[in-house]
């Protein structure tokens, strides 16, 4: 019964705890505020320095002096006396006496062709000339006769002449009859006639025999024609040189014209290379005051000594620069067309100009000096290679580097001007 009336009875709210909801933010206030003050009260870090990184690095001292360029070409051996030898006439070939790579002398038999139709085709021209000659012989006999018969038709002319005045005598006397004043006219107009012709054909003598010392002239010029045919069936070398390529065998047939050999001359090799645009005109004023310009090749480890004998007449179109010819001073020096070497070509003094190593430069046109230790960039103009002691160097000019100043001769990947450097020695 207690419990019913406890269940019946109305029950009363407690109030909210706000206190307890404000304490936490009241603290968070305090701690906020706190904060605050404390980072605008604090004392100033000093800042720690920065070091900047000093690079150790290689220098030379900019020495002026004049200094002679070295330009590298890269050349090709060429002989200007080379012939390809073909066959005079259309015959076999019997007898090969070289093979590749001889060296053979001027006027040697080199291949030998059969000559005997060359040699039937002589032997019909000698027949015509001697024809022809004994046709002008002939004449000349022809004309002496006829001269020695001038004489005897002349006088006949004359006795007829006198008969047929005999006979008009008489007929007017009439005690010669018509027949026989006619047959002494007759007579007298065929002597007159044939000593007409003997004239002319005495006259014609100085043409006809200029007819025959035509076809005398032709029928030699034939016969030369053929004795240089049976000549020409030995192929000789029009030079000393060496055979390059052989395109026959014995046996073979070959055509007038068709190659027979391929030789160079090797006593008058060439090398051929070409030069850059900016030294052509320092090359031709130097050529014009006919000063030899020395130069010097590599080939097998070998030195060949070279000078620059002179510029080629025309420019390749597919190519920039005009191409130099180089004369051999060694004549002993066994070289072969088509070979290639490096070659070191030695220019005039150059007044004011410098020597850095290769790693001194930057770029194509840029070097640096160290002034207060940082760098700056100077632009050069590279006028050549050089060597010293055997070492490779560049040979520039600088307007803006003076006398003693230090170089930058180490090469640097993140070189600029300002970066600050020290020299390492």
């Amino acid at each position: 019964m207690t419990t019913k009336k406890r269940a019946d009875m109305p029950t009363t709210r407690k109030p909210f705890p706000l206190a307890k909801f404000l304490l936490p933010i009241l603290f968070l206030a305090i701690g906020i505020g706190g904060l605050l003050y404390l980072n605008s009260n604090k004392a100033a870090v000093p800042a720690k320095p920065v070091n900047e990184k000093i690079w150790r690095v290689k220098t030379q001292k900019a020495e002026f002096s004049p200094g002679q360029p070295q330009l590298t070409l890269f050349g090709k051996v060429e002989s200007p006396l080379s012939s390809n030898l073909t066959a005079p006439l259309t015959a076999y070939v019997s007898e090969r006496l070289v093979a590749e790579g001889n060296r053979v002398s001027k006027g040697q038999i080199l291949v030998k062709l059969d000559d005997r139709d060359a040699r039937l085709l002589l032997d019909q021209r000698n027949a015509e000339v001697l024809r022809i000659e004994a046709l002008t012989e002939a004449e000349n006999v022809r004309f002496a006769a006829d001269q020695k018969a001038l004489k005897i038709e002349q006088e006949l002319l004359s006795i007829s002449q006198r008969t047929l005045e005999r006979y008009q005598n008489l007929s007017s006397q009439q005690v010669a009859s018509q027949n026989q004043l006619d047959d002494a006219r007759r007579t007298r107009q065929q002597q007159a006639l044939s000593l007409n012709n003997r004239r002319q054909a005495i006259a014609d003598h100085p043409n006809r025999l200029a007819q025959l010392s035509a076809q005398l002239l032709q029928a030699k010029a034939l016969q030369a024609s053929a004795a240089l045919d049976v000549e020409r069936s030995e192929i000789k070398a029009p030079f000393d040189g060496r055979i390059t390529r052989l395109n026959a065998a014995p046996g073979d047939r070959v055509r007038g014209g068709d190659q027979i050999l391929s030789m160079y001359s090797d006593k008058d090799l060439e090398i051929r290379a070409q030069l850059p645009n900016q030294y052509l005109s320092e090359i031709r004023s130097q050529l014009e005051q006919q000063t030899a310009i020395p130069a010097s090749g590599q080939l097998n480890g070998k030195n060949i000594s070279l000078s620059l004998d002179r510029l080629a007449a025309e420019a390749n179109a597919t190519r920039p620069g005009v191409d130099a010819l180089f004369r051999v001073r060694q004549k002993d020096q066994v070289l072969e067309p088509g070979r290639a070497l490096a070659m070191t070509l030695t220019l005039p003094p150059v007044a004011r100009s410098l020597i850095i190593p290769p790693q001194a430069l930057y770029g194509t046109n840029r070097i640096y000096r160290i002034t207060d230790g940082r760098l700056e960039a100077l632009t050069i103009q590279r006028i050549g290679d050089t060597s010293v002691n055997g070492e490779a160097g560049i040979l520039i000019t600088a307007t803006d580097l003076q006398q003693d100043d230090q170089i930058l001769v180490t090469q640097l990947p993140n070189a600029i001007s300002g970066l600050r450097v020290e020299a390492a020695e």
